[in-house]
């Protein structure tokens, strides 16, 4: 399989888990803390230990994403090209 389409089947995964994960985190500060996600720098409502709280969180969640968007990518390539040699082998016959 091409590297190009490879490529693109990780961003894509990785894009798409990363705005999931994303409204996920949002979703969950907003039920624990009752507030909106600390985001705008001029927000005088939101305090320093809250910033750094949310940033915190959000980045551990953004790096298990990552990762697990990067396996998640490479099983489907992976499945992916077994499927394309398994039916040229068969034509082959």
């Amino acid at each position: 399989m091409n590297t190009l389409v490879e490529k693109l089947i990780a961003t894509g995964i990785t894009i798409g888990g990363g705005i999931i994960g994303t409204k996920v985190v949002e979703f969950a500060w907003r039920k624990v803390t009752g507030h909106d996600a600390p985001k705008d720098l001029d927000d005088t409502e939101a305090n320093m230990w809250s910033a750094i709280t949310f940033a915190t969180i959000s980045a551990g969640i953004s790096a298990i994403i990552r990762v697990s968007s990067k396996r998640g990518a490479n099983s489907a390539v992976k499945a992916i090209q077994s499927r394309t040699k398994s039916r040229a082998g068969a034509a082959e016959v």
